[in-house]
């Protein structure tokens, strides 16, 4: 019911949105204008099947955007080094190292015992690095003309192609976290890892197999990316942060900080107001600098709209927030 709340919510302010906006800036809704909504949108919702069901086991990604940005450039080099070879086959080695550079990031973090939200952070400053080192800070053109037709494609020539496929994904691990054992030992592992040990879980290699699913997703992401703008680039993601955007997105649809929570249908729309009010603001003339202002203030309301509904949560327990287990996502040993 909480879920269904916070889509509704979301839903009732987009409205709100598209309205204003329409007032405000007539033209700003026709044809050719929602379908660049839609793919705004996609690379967004694309990394919130890897950001999503991290933070409902209690972990954190902060390299997704850098795993983005790598795949970007080998998918490049790949095209260079293989020109005879069909881009389908490309793909496989490109998602092996994203699962890889997931699995990385899980070394650390369940092995070593880092604190996973400072070990994230860091490798995302290494591999960011890495990749302007590499192409010394100049883009690798892609000449592939079938991949990059891929990100101009249609679907009964209205809907992306590439939107069409990041719904296909949302729908998938939807299911998979609703309906199947382990979407319900990811909630349970963010919930209470106590509980989960007891019912014969074991929560390091859940968040290990959710670290190399973070890694493929950005890399489907990157290479969305390097086929939208027939490059890969060293700084696809510098500006952009979908991963950060993934985060407050799904925060904003309802799942939960502290782990434990939440949809990734409730996190897609999350994702989808943003990106509208994005749209909204730039079609009105507002400068770019308010879309950093409103990202930043949207988190903090989803950060203390989560905080008091977690507390609201816990009274009904009879347990007092200060009593309670429950830790900063990747803050937990």
């Amino acid at each position: 019911m909480f879920i269904r709340g916070k889509i509704f919510q979301l839903l009732v302010l987009a409205a709100i949105i598209v309205v204003i906006t329409a007032l405000t800036t007539p033209r700003a809704y026709n044809f050719n204008n929602v379908r660049q909504i839609l793919s705004n949108i996609t690379i967004y919702a694309v990394f919130l099947c890897g950001v999503s069901p991290l933070l409902m086991c209690g972990g954190i990604d902060w390299a997704g955007s850098a795993f983005g940005t790598c795949s970007s450039v080998l998918l490049a080099q790949l095209f260079l080094w293989f020109p005879d070879v069909p881009w389908p086959v490309m793909i496989l080695p490109v998602l092996i190292f994203g699962g890889l550079l997931g699995a990385f990031n899980s070394f650390f973090i369940i092995k070593l015992n880092l604190v996973a939200f400072i070990a994230t952070m860091g490798m995302s400053t290494v591999w960011s690095g890495l990749a302007v080192w590499y192409c010394s800070s100049i883009a690798i053109p892609i000449g592939v003309r079938s991949f990059n037709a891929l990100s101009a494609s249609f679907v009964f020539g209205v809907i992306p192609l590439f939107f069409v496929v990041m719904l296909v994904l949302i729908i998938l691990y939807s299911l998979l976290l609703l309906k199947t054992r382990f979407g319900r030992s990811v909630l349970m592992c963010g919930g209470n890892q106590t509980a989960a040990r007891l019912a014969g879980l074991n929560p390091n290699r859940i968040r290990t197999i959710l670290y190399i699913n973070s890694g493929v997703i950005a890399s489907i992401g990157g290479m969305m990316y390097a086929s939208q703008y027939r490059q890969g680039s060293p700084t696809a993601f510098a500006n952009t942060m979908p991963h950060m955007t993934a985060f407050i997105g799904a925060l904003l649809g309802g799942v939960s900080f502290f782990g434990g929570s939440g949809s990734l249908g409730g996190a897609f729309f999350g994702v989808a107001l943003i990106q509208l009010l994005s749209y909204s603001t730039t079609s009105m003339g507002v400068p770019i600098w308010i879309n950093s202002l409103i990202n930043g203030m949207l988190l903090i309301v989803a950060l203390t709209i989560d905080d008091i509904t977690r507390r609201l949560r816990l009274r009904k327990l009879g347990i007092k927030a200060g009593q309670s287990t429950m830790v900063m996502p990747g803050m937990s040993r």
